[in-house]
């Protein structure tokens, strides 16, 4: 065996240093674009953050939009019913007024004599 030179020995450590110059070069290449992508992400959470933000507002204005349609609706149907019970009130004081109006003009043909009536049959004559 035989003993390496010292221009040997420099030609190996130079060729171990070459490839050591190489992978960190690639190492920081790869950090290089890692640290992009993860500046890249950053953006794109604060963007999603955004959007989160808008959809969450979005959607409280419109469950209170929805709130408020069905909170008229029901108002509505309230009022509805209201109006029909005045109505329904008022159709029945008048039919009870017609009816003791009716009753009164019977009761006043009733207490009339016979032949003043125009509505009396002719007595029979025999």
């Amino acid at each position: 065996m035989t003993t390496p030179t010292r221009e040997e020995i420099d030609a190996k450590l130079e060729l171990i240093e070459t490839r050591m110059d190489g992978r960190v070069l690639s190492i920081e290449n790869l950090v290089r674009s890692s640290i992009a992508e993860s500046q890249e992400t950053r953006r794109d959470i604060k963007s999603l953050k955004w959007t989160i933000l808008f959809t969450a507002v979005a959607t409280v204005v419109a469950l209170w939009g929805v709130n408020a349609a069905i909170f008229s609706n029901m108002v509505a149907s309230f009022e509805s019913g209201k109006n029909t019970a005045t109505g329904q009130a008022d159709v029945k004081k008048q039919t009870e007024e017609t009816a003791a109006l009716i009753r009164k003009m019977q009761e006043q043909l009733d207490a009339q004599p016979a032949a003043d009536r125009k509505d009396a049959k002719p007595a029979d004559k025999k």
